[in-house]
This record gives C-alpha cells, sequence and structure tokens, in this order.
C-alpha cells in the first residue's frame, strides 16, 4: 500500500519531540541520527526531566490509540525492554471520548439491516464504556433479555491500516540499519501485534472465543461467560447477555456480599490450569475491567468474564516445551531446561550454554528453597525475562500471553486475598496433566503410535546420513558467500538509510519553514534523497 507520508511527518515530529532517537541502540551513525534529530525544531521544545520509559509513554500516548495499544503489548515484553520502559508503558490507559450516539444506532441498524427498534424493545444511548476499538450500549431484546451490544468505531480501519503502515515501515529501518536489532525483532514483535489487533478488530472472532469458553465452562461453578447472540453479531457488532457482577477488584462488594475471598481466589487458579491445560485456549486479557463476581453464589464463589477479543492457544509443541520446562525445573535439572531453550530456537544470537545454565540456577534455587506461602510467581517471571533479554531470547507471543496472564491471576488473586498461594494451588492440577502427558503410560503411547512411522523410514536412512554429511563439507563454503552478501548488502541500506534520514530532515525542515526559495529547494532534495531510499 501507498506509504502514509503526511502521518509519518507526525510520527517524526513526535518522535523528535520526546527525543526517542536518544533511545536507539549503539550504532555508528547513532550520533548523526540524534544531531539530526536536534535540527528539528519539534526537539528544542519537547519535555524535559523524563526517563526514557516516560518518554516513550507519552508520545505512545500522543500518537493515538493504535500506538497506545502497541505501547500495552510491549509492556508484557520484559524479555526485550528494560524494565524502566516495560513499567512506564504498563500505565498507558485504552480510553478515548465516546462517538456520537446517532453514529452508533447508525452503524447499528447497517450492521442489523433493519431499524433499531425492530431488534431492541430498549436502547440506552449512554454509552457503558468507550474504548479505542469499540463502544458499548446497553439494552434489552424484544424478549425481555437484558443484552449489551458492542459496536466497532467508524473509520477505525483506515487508521488501523495506516499506522500499521508506518510502524511496519519503521521496524523494516530499524532493523537493516542496526545490526543488534535484529536481536530484538522489531518486525516479528510487529507483526505479533498485527495478528492481535485484527483480532480484536473483528467481532466475531471475539464472539467465537467467548462461545468456545462458555461451552468449556458450561456446567462448572467456576466461571460463567454471557452466551453471545450470534444472529445479530457480525464483524462490526457484538450482542451479548448483560451480566451484573462485582468487579474483580471491588474487595468491599464482594466481601459484603458474603464471599469468602480464600475460595474466589483459589478458583481463580484453578480456571487459569483449565484453561491452559485441559482446554488449550485462555482469557489473555483477563484485566480487572473484564472480570467480575457473581454476587449470587456467595457460597459457590463463581467468577464472570467478558472480551475475549485477546485469547491464547499452546499447540501441542507449545505443550510440550512448556511441559519440559516444567519437568527440568522441578528435577533441578538446569541443563536439560537450557537444551529444551535452545532447541525450541529461542536464541537470537549463539549462547554460552554454562553462563546461561548459572544465571537459570541463579534465580530458581533461591525461590525453590522459600516456603511455598512466600512464593510469589510475578517476581520470578519478571527476573526470567530480564535475564532472557541479557542473553537474546525471546519466546514466542503465545508464552508471552501466557506468562502476562498468570501474572494478571496472581495480581487479582493476591489483591483478593494477600496470603493466596498460586503455587500449592496449581500444583496438583500442573502434576495431573503432566502425568498424563509424560508419565509410563503416556510414553508406551506415544512409543507405539510412532514405531510404524520408524520402520517405514528406517531403510531410507544410509540415504540420508549420507546426504547430511555432504551438506556439512560445503557448510563452509555457503557460509562465506553468505558473509559477503550480507556485507554488501549492509553497507548499501547504511547509505539508502543515512539518506532517507537526511531527506526527511530536508522535508521536515522544509515544511516547518513552509516560505521561501530555500524551503523549496529544501523539500525538492528531501523528496528526492527520500525516494531514493525507499527503492528497492
Amino acid at each position: 500500500m501507498t506509504l502514509p507520508v503526511g502521518r509519518m511527518l507526525f510520527v517524526l515530529h513526535i518522535a523528535c519531540r520526546y527525543r526517542l532517537a536518544t533511545l536507539l541502540p549503539a550504532h555508528p551513525l547513532r550520533p548523526l541520527v540524534i544531531a539530526l534529530m536536534y535540527l528539528v525544531p519539534s526537539s528544542w521544545f519537547g519535555p524535559r526531566d523524563l526517563s526514557e520509559g516516560e518518554r516513550l509513554q507519552q508520545a505512545l500516548d500522543r500518537l493515538g490509540p493504535i500506538f497506545i495499544k502497541f505501547g500495552q503489548l510491549l509492556a508484557t515484553r520484559r524479555d526485550l525492554l528494560p524494565p524502566d520502559w516495560t513499567d512506564a508503558l504498563a500505565r498507558l490507559q485504552d480510553q478515548v471520548a465516546p462517538f456520537p450516539v446517532a453514529q452508533a444506532r447508525a452503524r447499528i441498524e447497517a450492521e442489523l439491516g433493519q431499524p433499531i427498534e425492530i431488534v431492541f424493545s430498549r436502547f440506552d444511548d449512554a454509552p457503558l464504556a468507550s474504548a479505542s476499538i469499540a463502544q458499548v450500549h446497553s439494552g434489552a431484546l424484544q424478549d425481555g433479555t437484558e443484552v449489551v451490544a458492542k459496536i466497532r468505531r467508524p473509520g477505525l480501519e483506515r487508521i488501523v491500516r495506516r499506522d500499521l503502515a508506518v510502524m511496519r515501515f519503521g521496524a523494516t529501518w530499524l532493523e537493516r540499519l542496526w545490526a543488534d536489532a535484529r536481536y530484538f525483532r522489531p518486525r516479528r514483535v510487529v507483526e505479533d501485534y498485527v495478528g492481535i489487533i485484527h483480532g480484536e478488530l473483528d467481532l466475531t472472532a471475539e464472539a467465537r472465543n467467548s462461545e468456545t469458553m462458555r461451552r468449556q465452562f458450561l456446567f462448572s461453578p467456576l466461571l460463567f461467560i454471557p452466551p453471545i447472540h450470534m444472529q445479530y453479531t457480525t464483524e462490526r457488532l457484538l450482542v451479548m447477555d448483560r451480566i451484573h457482577g462485582i468487579p474483580v477488584n471491588d474487595i468491599e462488594r464482594i466481601k459484603a456480599a458474603g464471599i469468602d475471598p480464600k475460595r474466589l481466589a483459589e478458583r481463580g487458579v484453578e480456571i487459569f490450569f483449565a484453561q491452559v491445560f485441559r482446554y488449550n485456549l485462555f482469557h489473555a486479557d483477563m484485566h480487572p475491567g473484564n472480570i467480575f463476581v457473581n454476587p449470587d453464589k456467595p457460597d459457590a464463589p463463581q467468577y464472570m468474564a467478558v472480551d475475549a477479543a485477546i485469547a491464547g492457544r499452546l499447540g501441542k509443541d507449545d505443550l510440550d516445551i512448556l511441559g519440559r520446562l516444567v519437568l527440568a525445573v522441578m528435577r533441578e535439572d538446569y541443563g536439560t531446561l537450557v537444551d529444551v531453550v535452545i532447541r525450541a530456537g529461542w536464541t537470537t544470537v549463539p549462547v554460552d550454554r554454562h553462563r546461561f545454565e548459572q544465571s537459570v540456577r541463579a534465580i530458581v534455587e533461591p525461590i525453590r528453597t522459600m516456603p511455598l506461602d512466600q512464593l510469589e510467581f510475578a517476581p520470578l517471571v519478571m527476573k526470567l525475562f530480564d535475564m532472557a533479554r541479557s542473553f537474546h531470547i525471546e519466546a514466542p507471543v503465545q508464552y508471552i500471553l501466557l506468562m502476562k496472564t498468570l501474572v494478571h491471576i496472581e495480581g487479582l488473586g493476591r489483591s483478593i486475598y494477600p496470603q493466596l498461594d498460586i503455587w500449592a494451588t496449581g500444583r496438583p492440577l500442573l502434576e495431573a496433566w503432566m502425568m498424563d502427558n509424560y508419565g509410563p503410560t503416556a510414553t508406551l503411547k506415544k512409543l507405539q503410535a510412532r514405531a510404524p512411522e520408524w520402520a517405514a523410514q528406517l531403510p531410507d536412512m544410509p540415504d540420508m546420513l549420507r546426504d547430511a554429511m555432504e551438506n556439512l563439507r560445503r557448510l563452509p563454503y555457503q557460509q562465506q558467500q553468505l558473509a559477503a552478501r550480507l556485507g554488501e548488502q549492509q553497507t548499501r541500506h547504511r547509505r539508502k538509510l543515512l539518506g532517507g534520514l537526511a531527506g526527511l530532515g530536508l522535508l521536515g525542515g522544509s515544511l516547518l519553514l513552509a516560505s521561501g526559495a530555500g524551503a523549496g529547494v529544501g523539500a525538492a532534495c528531501g523528496v528526492l534523497l527520500t525516494a531514493w531510499a525507499l527503492r528497492r
């Protein structure tokens, strides 16, 4: 698609205002980029006395809701970013002004294909909530069922396409220019975000997630998920039963309803382990705004969950890796743990195995010797993420969602019942799952299932071994060729990026001057340099 030049210039203006160039990793061209930044007047008037994380947070806040949601995703990536950055990004709020009710009504009627009064006997004009993706209104269907209607914001598709194009462009050039950027995989992070934001945009995906989770817990006393009215649900509209629960962070109302905080907190942990290990589909956005407590069941505490747009799912291989990691920790076999991480492909550079193993041991062993009631999962996760970043180890996004959800569960649980022991509650469930998947019976079944496949491959093994040895013999020559090509590409990319930065600087400065022959010449030179840099 065509790059949104106007939006890119505004992003450049905000980046200069908050001096984001100083956050870039070390590189020979970094001082030059910073010097070019200070030629733009925006950088002269930006806020002072802010930390790096606060500058990044405020810049994303100024860039609008799509960048805000991207910052919220980055806040979970302690395996990639420093703690100061992630702590600041976690304070980003996804709250925007509501759009006019006339637009909401018109969009709902367009999605329904009929007047709103045909479907709703009552429709409340005042929105219950308004966020960057959608707005929520309450009402009632013709049969009297209390519902809420979630309608996507107008013009959102164009805004998302525009801002994602800017993010992809920036991530691509960051990776091309800075060799160290490949450790943080900015393009991979942006593509992970693309998948998440598209999932939130499609309300039918949220409906499918909610209905699947509802069926899984249909007869469970642990969790209630309100039914979705699929006949009224489209990509832009979602209609679901309204719930009247107590917000999970309203501890006083929970206690006043006669609900035992200890049982409620422990049931939250049980729900998480059931979703991950029994059903392999977990609610990955369990903040207090989406989780409620049923006031009608004080003797058997029950959670109520909404907004399953962000859901996590671990594949068979992902669960296998997770199981082996847990087994290695329980057996204090840190060498095996290192092997699992390396073979999983999470490392972006060669790893010093001995130093990595010692670092893991230094973090995990003190935790294992603590009394169970003193163990906290969140600090352990944060330490492991900080350690992973120092070794350039990046876990796939599904594991990040899993860890973020477990940290939220522990935080919510301890806010309800400060003495919550997440390990004692979850360990029996985890051990049962591990026995089902890694016990003697499970191992025998796996061997029986694979035996025919191994027998069929046995005659081809000599040829496969010969081909492997031939590939190893040619490997040094192939590596030399690859290194030469990479060196040539890196030199070319550096020249083009330098030209592109200079072109954008000239173009931005000329637009700010906005008059005189010098401004016209500068703008023309800027356009030419930028066009040359963008050429493949």
